[in-house]
């Protein structure tokens, strides 16, 4: 949607001028949240329904050597009192259409908006990385609680506290600080014990998943400090990893929501500010142990596509609404002097956060993406970061961003801002009046007839645009029309990424929007990364009476010269029926586009003779199916048949699909296809 079409949103808003009152859940807080017709709102202390637009750092900050060279804002060099900086801004988000104060945000109350807190409970209750299981643990976190809740139980706009920001459930660097930490630590006895449950003390069993790095002979050589495993290549210990990363964070969201709620009851309990990312068994173990589910998320295309697994995916993992605590467009055109990078190390990345050319680009992506949010039906609200542009150079940390409304001279940014008046009025209509529709999910023990009708038939839309497999990006790609629905994963995950598919003449096109997370040092592996424990995505196609199988594989390659220590180098394959893996060319069929991982972004094309097919044409019926497993084979998702990749290739496992020429917005018949012959 473009900003054109706007308007008559903001018209038909002036005929609903609030959602009215409703019975909500979270009771005993001000702030409530509740589920209308399908869709998920925040509800105001008066009982309207309530759509957070919001900014994080709303802040005046302090004197600093940067501010006094120009290099940061400081409201002391523009303002006259630091109360009519809080006049200034309170003016400025109001005009922009915002109404919430995000993270960071100064708390007084003369700004007179919603206020939302991050408290760092965890780790200033020294959870994380210490003993969450130590029985005093419960109180600890009370009494830190308390205390930091005390400057905020009094004031009228608290909407509520996050627990923590951007902890992260890393899974393996979890489970191997716990093993290698003291026997006297609660934490480690409880991950031992679960080993031992696993394995039904079959120290041979847990052999074929974990190759112990010392001498370890049984389970009893576990318990010293210091012990080191890794995974066995084609063994499954990453599901003890999970299993006991599940564990430790049903632990601490039970332990947040209990010291948060204590402290302050009236006061939602807002999460833990997800890192971009989420591991499915760390939101399956919040439970009814928050309010909110809140996530950071950094925008997957320029134009502001937002890909729809990832809140689909929390919708269906948890019913609570979730509330999108940054998001963020910077410009390499800015007049903070910003180079968007974490600046100060031999090893910045530049560009690893969405980073576009022109302030007029920022503009539109981040005016789309506002858009997109709302339009997911448990997305509650989202939160731009930041208030200003991080300073010259960068702050603390070295992140050195164009991500301000407003420059480090107090100067707004008339594009994006505009934007945002313009868009963020319209809001609370579009999210009430133009949700996604949910995916479809088949039954997971679902198996399609081995004679597909026409009914049963996926019309595949040709490409809008010329698709480039050089270009790093996929802002060519018609993404809303050319996603894939009804893959499949094992009870109880869900997708864990979209797959994009399309044609041409010449071929076919995938693309893949993911998170995946790996440390490829935790595997016991020699020399290159084994492709079976890699990222894969498998393509299976059947034309002339052959299935054709191709293989793309996404290998950690060690490189000293990146933040991680290593990159991932894409990798294609051909498929051959007694398993060989014959190595395909890579430039111009296949590309990674570089996004530090969590983010796994793929475009590939597979050109019609590698299928035995002169070229593609409209009405062609061809049989196909997709698999993706993640690193480890963590996770497995397929769009036809059961989870697994052995069943993927089978006849009755694969999709009919019909390939559409979209231009007219007509079907092909499906009585009349056009046969797929071998160009022989």
């Amino acid at each position: 949607m473009t900003f054109r079409c706007i308007a008559w949103l903001v018209f038909f808003s002036l005929l609903f001028p609030g959602f009215g009152s409703a019975a909500a859940s979270s009771t005993g807080t001000r702030w409530k949240t509740i589920q209308k017709d399908g869709i998920h709102w925040l509800v105001t202390p008066e009982g309207k329904l309530f759509y957070s637009k919001g900014v994080n750092i709303v802040s005046g900050w302090e004197e600093t050597p940067k501010t006094r060279l120009g290099h940061a804002f400081y409201w002391g060099d523009h303002y006259p009192t630091l109360d009519a900086w809080r006049e200034s801004a309170r003016t400025r988000l109001q005009a922009w259409g915002f109404n919430t104060l995000g993270g960071w945000s100064d708390p007084s109350a003369l700004h007179g908006i919603p206020l939302t807190v991050d408290l760092e409970l965890g780790r200033n209750s020294r959870f994380h990385w210490y003993d969450p299981f130590d029985p005093g643990m419960d109180e600890k976190a009370f009494r830190v609680a308390l205390e930091l809740t005390e400057p905020y139980r009094n004031n009228p706009h608290l909407v509520g506290y996050y627990s923590d920001n951007e902890v992260g459930w890393w899974n393996t660097p979890l489970f191997q600080w716990f093993l290698a930490a003291s026997p006297r630590n609660h934490t480690k006895q409880v991950l031992l014990k679960l080993v031992h449950e696993h394995y039904e003390g079959d120290w041979q069993r847990f052999l074929k998943d974990w190759v112990p790095q010392g001498n370890e002979a049984g389970f009893e050589d576990l318990e010293k400090a210091g012990v080191k495993l890794k995974l066995r290549p084609g063994g499954h210990g990453i599901h003890l990893v999970n299993r006991f990363m599940h564990r430790v964070a049903a632990r601490y969201y039970e332990l947040m929501f209990n010291a948060i709620r204590r402290a302050h009851p009236e006061a939602l309990v807002l999460g833990d500010r997800l890192p971009l990312y989420y591991h499915q068994d760390a939101v399956l173990a919040m439970g009814d142990n928050l309010d909110v589910i809140s996530t950071n998320y950094n925008v997957d295309v320029p134009d502001g596509w937002v890909a729809p697994y990832y809140f689909e995916g929390l919708q269906r993992l948890s019913k609570k609404p979730v509330l999108v605590t940054e998001f963020f467009f910077a410009a390499h055109e800015n007049r903070s002097g910003n180079r968007n990078e974490t600046a100060g190390s031999q090893h910045s990345k530049p560009g690893h956060l969405m980073t576009v050319s022109t302030q007029a680009a920022r503009a539109w992506g981040a005016g789309n993406a506002a858009l997109n949010f709302s339009r997911f039906p448990n997305v509650v609200g989202a939160h731009w970061f930041q208030y200003y542009d991080e300073p010259l150079g960068g702050r603390e940390d070295g992140e050195d961003y164009n991500m301000g409304l407003i420059d480090t001279a107090d100067r707004p940014y008339e594009k994006l801002t505009q934007a945002f008046t313009r868009i963020n009025p319209a809001l609370e209509l579009y999210h009430r009046t133009n949700p996604r529709a949910p995916i479809h999910s088949a039954r997971r023990d679902e198996h399609p007839p081995s004679g597909s009708t026409p009914e049963m038939d996926v019309h595949l839309p040709k490409a809008r645009f010329p698709i480039d497999v050089r270009d790093q990006s996929l802002m060519d790609w018609d993404k809303q029309a050319t996603r894939l629905s009804g893959f499949k994963t094992p009870e109880p995950y869900v997708p864990f990424g979209d797959i994009h598919l399309t044609w041409t003449d010449e071929g076919l096109h995938l693309a893949c929007i993911a998170n995946t997370y790996v440390e490829p040092s935790f595997l016991d592996s020699r020399g290159e990364f084994p492709a079976s424990e890699a990222f894969q995505i498998h393509l299976f196609v059947e034309a002339a009476g052959v299935v054709h199988q191709f293989s793309v594989c996404l290998l950690p390659q060690t490189d000293p010269a990146l933040p991680d220590g290593f990159d991932i180098v894409p990798r294609l394959f051909r498929n051959s029926e007694g398993g060989a893996m014959e190595s395909l060319p890579a430039e111009g069929y296949l590309q990674r586009i570089e996004k530090s991982l969590p983010h796994m972004m793929v475009e590939a094309f597979f050109p019609a003779e590698w299928f035995g097919l002169k070229r593609l044409e409209a009405g062609m019926y061809v049989r196909m199916n997709i698999v993706v497993s993640n690193y480890f084979r963590e996770l497995t998702m397929t769009w036809a048949g059961r989870p697994t990749l052995e069943d993927a290739a089978r006849q009755d496992s694969l999709k009919t699909v019909v390939l559409k020429d979209g231009r007219d917005g007509t079907h092909t018949d499906a009585g009349s296809p056009v046969k797929a012959e071998s160009p022989g």
